[in-house]
């Protein structure tokens, strides 16, 4: 039993892992500190003595989250999202439409390369009807 108790001290979690943890989840820790000055009088030889001595007290304030307020937070945060998301691709596919009709529309780009590939296969032809000719 001392084993497994040695054991489980040994592997188990630290406190700087739980609070690192409570960090990473948005958790916040705030320390206020207030001073009070007590005042303490001492009597000597009938001469009264008033002392006033500070004491700091720090008032430790955390700021947590519920379980329900972070899922909530992480479906709102989705749903924009989501939301962002259907509107690009509903304005994509506006944009695709008009540049669909705009190239229905638009007059043949290739002319230049139609008319040069033309020419270079007439003057093959006319080359070979040439050698034909003078052989």
């Amino acid at each position: 039993m001392r084993y497994l108790l040695i054991v489980f001290l040994l592997v188990s979690c630290t406190s700087q892992f739980h609070l690192n943890k409570f960090y990473k989840k948005g958790g916040k820790l705030e320390c206020d500190t207030t001073t009070i000055y007590k005042l303490d009088t001492i009597i000597k030889d009938g001469d009264t003595i008033i002392l006033e001595r500070p004491h700091t007290i720090i008032e430790k304030q955390i700021e947590y989250k519920t379980r329900w307020q972070t899922k909530y937070e992480y479906k709102y945060h989705r749903d924009t999202l989501r939301v962002y998301r259907d509107k690009i691709k509903y304005k994509y596919k506006i944009v695709r439409k008009e540049v669909r009709t705009d190239a229905k529309n638009k007059p043949i780009k290739y002319v230049n390369r139609i008319l040069a590939i033309l020419l270079l296969i007439l003057a093959i032809i006319f080359s070979f009807y040439l050698n034909k000719k003078f052989n």
